[in-house]
């Protein structure tokens, strides 16, 4: 099964979305960090399976900080748009409440 990517601009757009109806500071604070999340995802020698681009995907998000606020909510936000946009939109529920 082929993955499905989304690009920066998706990512900040469902960040200020999400800091628009539950408070914070909208923006990213470092662009170049989310954009090097979104790319090493891709990289299939890295992250063999969808779990671990999944996995990398939020820890990256969380850990480093790319938003001005709000980075744990985008994170599992984010996550669950891969998960549906790669047909486990079954499981986003799950995953969200884990």
């Amino acid at each position: 099964m082929k993955v499905l990517y989304f690009d920066v601009i998706h990512a900040i757009r469902e960040h200020d979305w999400i800091i628009e109806h539950s408070g914070g500071l909208p923006g990213t604070k470092d662009e170049g960090q989310l954009s090097s999340t979104l790319e090493h995802i891709q990289n299939d020698l890295y992250y063999p399976t969808f779990e671990e681009k999944l996995n990398h995907l939020v820890f990256a998000i969380n850990k480093f900080h790319s938003f001005n606020d709000g980075n744990k909510r985008s994170s599992l936000v984010l996550g669950a748009y891969f998960l549906e946009l790669n047909g486990y939109d079954y499981c986003v529920q799950k995953f969200v409440l884990e």
